[in-house]
């Protein structure tokens, strides 16, 4: 081991110890771990900030702002509006359509703006019925937190492309998620959890919510049909591209999301000030700055060393289901203390070393971790969605695991299932 293999191994510990403290934002984590691989000699300053100018982060960061115009769209109001006719409707048909636009909204905003939404909705319900607000809150969270970015739609399509920040400097092209990959690896535990949830909501402990914790969701106010129709016309072309990208090729089809942007500037679709904060977010930092981290695990020989190190605590040679096993498990447990996100960003590296060293398919591994960064539903820790379920909620994390556990661990068994199935480990 070199002496810039030592410097990369502290910056790589300082970067785990953030993600998983969460003391600092995932993008400032990831800047000084860049401004530090300058200062120590470990990369210039152009691969060092390369990640800002990645294909992946021209590509995603403009995508988060087009998801974002989707969701101010009538398309959510259409999906309250179905909620709002099925109030008086039977349990069942209530439960199933709470699951279903929970699903919808999930693939056009983040988990706050969705559970925001939802909530509306869920705060209307009566305090002693069998779809109390409590219980039907943290449904909707529940369905949420399996169901986000799944379908490659909206911020759905951003989430391949954040993946493949995580480690795309350690592996070539051919390894890197393709749109549909996350969809086809997350659709089986999104089904099975989804039934499981309709059928066994009954589990979650009934009652009335914290009225205290639930800050007033103003209606957002209705967009001109002319900017709607911009806003579908971009979106239309923006998936079209991704659908054609074997045709048009990867640089058009990853610059399509920033014409769009450009387009909303132009035609005074979005306020600037708001695309700015967006193309901005920490989300976009994060991004970038990963990618650089991945780049320089890859050529300073550390990626290397840490697949080794983890291959030899497998086994040396562990078939392929032991190995989604492993991860999936120890993703899940971390997820849920942890953040899914954090889970994300620093096991994603780990997972493509491992697979790099032992010869595997390196989309499997990784997404078996990035899927199970989602079962982040036991504890209030996992996820903001889990956050607001259990707080306004007022639930007891031990009483709630007669509903978490079996949940957390069919979509366990269905992802490795799902992975061995459309990623074979060795494949």
């Amino acid at each position: 081991m070199n002496p810039q293999m030592i410097i990369v191994l502290c910056i790589l510990a300082f970067m785990v110890v953030m993600l998983l403290t969460h003391k600092l934002p995932y993008g400032v984590t990831g800047m000084i771990c860049c401004v530090l691989f300058v200062l120590t000699g470990v990369a210039d300053l152009s691969t060092a900030f390369s990640g800002l100018s990645s294909s992946t982060t021209i590509l995603v960061a403009p995508m988060i702002v087009v998801a974002s115009a989707l969701g101010k769209t009538s398309l959510v109001r259409r999906l309250r509006a179905v909620m709002d006719r099925l109030q008086d409707k039977n349990g069942f048909l209530l439960v199933l359509a709470l699951c279903l636009v929970t699903i919808a909204l999930s693939q056009l905003m983040g988990q706050i703006a969705c559970i925001s939404v939802m909530l509306m909705f869920v705060q209307t319900l009566d305090d002693e019925s069998e779809l109390s607000p409590a219980r039907m809150l943290f449904l909707v969270a529940t369905i949420n937190c399996i169901a986000t970015s799944k379908i490659p739609v909206g911020m759905g399509a951003t989430m391949p492309g954040t993946i493949n920040s995580y480690y795309s400097g350690m592996v070539e092209a051919e390894n890197l998620l393709a749109i549909t990959d996350y969809f086809k690896a997350g659709i089986l535990p999104l089904i099975v959890g989804t039934i499981y949830c309709i059928f066994a909501y009954k589990l979650i402990p009934n009652g009335g919510i914290d009225k205290s914790q639930v800050r007033e969701v103003k209606e957002q106010e209705a967009i001109s049909r002319r900017d709607e129709l911009i806003i579908f016309g971009v979106f239309a072309v923006v998936m079209a591209g991704f659908m054609f990208t074997n045709q048009l090729g990867s640089d058009i089809t990853n610059v399509l999301p920033a014409a769009g942007v450009l387009a909303f500037i132009l035609l005074n679709v979005m306020p600037l000030k708001e695309i700015l904060t967006i193309l901005t977010s920490d989300m976009v930092w994060m991004i970038a700055s990963m990618s650089v981290m991945s780049t320089v695990l890859g050529s300073t020989g550390v990626g290397e060393l840490i697949g080794e190190t983890v291959l030899a605590i497998l086994g040396g040679n562990p078939s392929g289901l032991f190995v989604t096993i492993v991860f999936c498990v120890v993703c899940t447990i971390m997820t849920n203390f942890l953040s899914n996100m954090g889970t994300m960003a620093l096991m994603s590296p780990i997972a493509a070393a491992t697979a790099l060293a032992g010869g595997m398919n390196v989309k499997a591994v990784v997404l078996t971790c990035c899927v199970s960064a989602w079962f982040a539903i036991v504890m209030p820790t996992g996820c903001s969605g889990a956050m607001m379920a259990f707080g306004i909620g007022n639930h007891n994390a031990f009483k709630l695991m007669r509903f978490t556990l079996p949940l957390v661990l069919l979509l366990m068994i269905s992802l490795i299932i799902g992975i061995n199935l459309f990623f074979p480990i060795y494949g």
